[in-house]
């Protein structure tokens, strides 16, 4: 059970009282500077854990048990000074070591906001939802493996119409450095910030479902910036290739999915665990050897276009869709590897659902930008917190049995 102690979350099992979660919202917390802004960073996680349904201010507040909480907790979030970076980055390194993850999986999240002064908020067509909704929409990188994920750093899209008015810009508090960026440059950014020294994290593979977005453009900016990916590409994406059952045949340029169908006949079963069921699955997967085609930019060097990995993946039921993945890792990686890899952004998505959402990633009530940040970098944290206590407690379950 989850109970409170002087204003710190501590967790209990029986008689034994477990100092994890007090202790590791200490680390993640360590970088604020003064006692008061820790002390409150440990409310405002105390509260996402514990506080059930939405996680309002006032919700929140209610774990501090004085009457100025609410107040304080919402100067904390909005109007402190205290910068989100270092917490993040505690988080993610701490991370890298406890979960060893195999990839850096980036998604997408779309808030639903009724008003119009939420920072960032707009209408717009949502293609997963089919029809237009007043919502933000932000990006996340997640640390992951086969059975856990976390996410450890965002990004909120910023769209020009609240760049470009300075009002909106005044109310929201939205730092004058910062400019409009396409979909495919945000992604960048944040694949590129967790590649930076300064994190201390070993790099992995960025996996990431690109159908909606311009999958040229996003291979040009990682391959100059020397990022290993596997993406997920839409079927009419244009490579070029040879025919794989017929390996002196000159190249062409294909859709992508005629390119694999090609192949088809020479795949090889696979078996993948889905981490919606906890049930092992099999598929067929196939790769052949492409790149893409040129395109000129402004912006990048010119350099020979990469040799690139892709594979096709079809489900052994009839009747299913295949997928596509293109990837520049090394060519000697089974294609059954990447994709596995690929195959993370369920893991991430399955962990949204149940452990972010539960504590509160989209509840964020204020209207700043930095309150915005703040929010779900605590949020991460809180999320880490559920996966890592979890662990702990079935590794502590599993040890009571081997001990009997």
């Amino acid at each position: 059970m989850i109970v409170m102690e002087r204003h710190v979350l501590t967790r209990t099992r029986g008689d034994v009282t477990d100092d994890f979660v007090p202790e590791f919202c200490r680390q993640m917390l360590a970088s604020l500077k003064r006692h008061d802004q820790r002390t409150r960073g440990e409310w405002y996680v105390s509260g996402l854990l514990s506080v059930p349904g939405r996680k309002s201010m006032r919700a929140l507040a209610s774990v501090a048990e004085h009457g100025s909480a609410e107040q304080s907790l919402h100067h904390f979030i909005s109007d402190s000074s205290w910068a989100w970076g270092p917490v993040r980055q505690a988080l993610a390194r701490y991370l890298d070591r406890a979960l060893l993850p195999q990839a850096w999986v980036i998604d997408s999240m779309a808030i639903p906001k009724a008003g119009a002064h939420s920072v960032g908020v707009e209408a717009s067509f949502r293609s997963d939802l089919g029809r237009v909704v007043n919502s933000q929409q932000a990006y996340g990188v997640s640390l992951a493996n086969d059975q856990l994920s976390v996410p450890v750093n965002w990004a909120l899209d910023l769209p020009p119409k609240w760049l470009e008015d300075a009002e909106r810009r005044r109310r929201a508090r939205i730092p004058e450095g910062l400019a409009a960026l396409s979909v495919e440059s945000a992604v960048v950014h944040l694949a590129a910030e967790l590649s930076d020294p300064s994190w201390g994290l070993r790099r992995r593979p960025v996996v990431l479902d690109a159908r909606a977005l311009d999958a040229n453009a996003l291979i040009e900016q990682f391959t100059h910036r020397g990022v290993p990916f596997v993406f997920r590409i839409d079927e009419s994406t244009r490579v070029i290739g040879r025919d794989p059952n017929r390996p002196g045949s000159p190249r062409q340029l294909l859709p992508a999915q005629q390119l694999a169908e090609q192949g088809k006949r020479m795949s090889q079963p696979v078996e993948w665990v889905d981490p919606e069921y906890s049930i092992r699955r099999s598929v067929l997967v196939n790769r052949c050897g492409v790149t893409m085609p040129s395109r000129r930019s402004p912006k990048l060097p010119s350099a020979p276009a990469p040799a690139l990995t892709l594979v096709g993946g079809w489900p052994m039921q009839k009747g299913r869709p295949g997928e596509l993945w293109l990837s520049n890792l090394r060519e000697d990686i089974p294609p059954a590897a990447l994709l596995r890899l690929g195959r993370l952004t369920r893991r991430v998505g399955k962990d949204f659902a149940e452990i972010s959402t539960r504590v509160g990633m989209r509840d964020f009530e204020g209207r700043s930008y930095a309150g915005w940040h703040r929010h779900v970098t605590l949020c991460s944290v809180a999320h880490a917190v559920q996966v890592l206590s979890s662990a702990r407690l079935q590794r502590f379950a599993a040890s009571q049995e081997l001990a009997s």
